[in-house]
């Protein structure tokens, strides 16, 4: 499947709040391929798409994403926990479960 065909399928799965058939179709094209397909669409349907995904599979797109979207798409990433930080190519725990944040 061309990465065009593929953001047709993936605009009518945001559209529709499909989380199972947009992780069904992340996984059957991969990160890159599904990113690049993304990156035909505006930054508010990059964010929705980024929303229905889980953190991880969210950090696997992300990262593959042109370097003006993903740095567009970073807070997506990072409000979830205040213990995980999203690092260029790495996710970054800090301290443990038990740390403490001012």
């Amino acid at each position: 499947m061309s990465y065009k065909i593929l953001y047709i399928t993936l605009r009518r799965l945001i559209g529709e709040r499909d989380v199972t058939g947009l992780r069904s179709q992340l996984l059957q094209h991969g990160p890159a391929l599904f990113a690049r397909a993304l990156a035909l669409g505006s930054a508010r349907v990059i964010a929705d798409a980024l929303s229905l995904l889980p953190f991880s599979e969210r950090i696997s797109v992300l990262r593959h994403l042109p370097s003006p979207l993903r740095e567009a798409m970073k807070p997506l990433c990072i409000g979830g926990s205040q213990r995980i930080r999203l690092l260029p190519w790495t996710l970054a725990v800090q301290h443990g479960p038990h740390a403490q944040h001012a």
